[in-house]
């Protein structure tokens, strides 16, 4: 009996497993990796998209919205420097993140408007007007 190698049996194995690592990382907390809080609100003939981005600054995010996705990237720059006699001292931190989420709608994303603060970054933007749906036939079968 011979045994084949399955590719996608193999690459299916693999997502589970780098999945579940992913879940021990996100339970110990591991270094600063955590994916902002979203919300998708329907809101009608728009949606709200609300995400939580802590201490970062208006200026220093990045918004890319297309019809069907929204791409989110921060930056937290922060410098600090110190000079006394004899002494010199230079500290530089940079963190950041990207996130990218598909939406639940299509949307017209010349309408996004955005809003930041306290934290939360609050985006509205118009829903794509939806195909008519098709009137479907019904099929007898013999």
């Amino acid at each position: 009996m011979a045994m084949f190698w399955d590719i996608f049996e193999e690459m299916e194995r693999m997502r589970r497993e780098m999945d579940r690592i992913m879940r021990e990382m996100w339970r110990r907390g591991v270094g600063e990796i955590r994916e902002p809080l979203t919300d998708f609100v329907d809101a009608g003939d728009s949606i709200i998209i609300r995400m939580e981005i802590p201490g970062v600054s208006k200026k220093d995010i990045s918004i890319n919205l297309t019809e069907d996705t929204l791409e989110v990237r921060a930056e937290k720059k922060k410098r600090k420097e110190v000079v006394k006699e004899g002494y010199y001292r230079r500290e530089m931190s940079h963190k950041g993140f990207m996130t990218t989420r598909i939406l639940p709608v299509k949307v017209i994303p010349e309408t996004a408007k955005a809003h930041y603060e306290d934290g939360i970054l609050e985006i509205q933007v118009k829903k794509a007007e939806a195909e008519k749906k098709k009137k479907g036939v019904k099929v007898k079968i013999d």
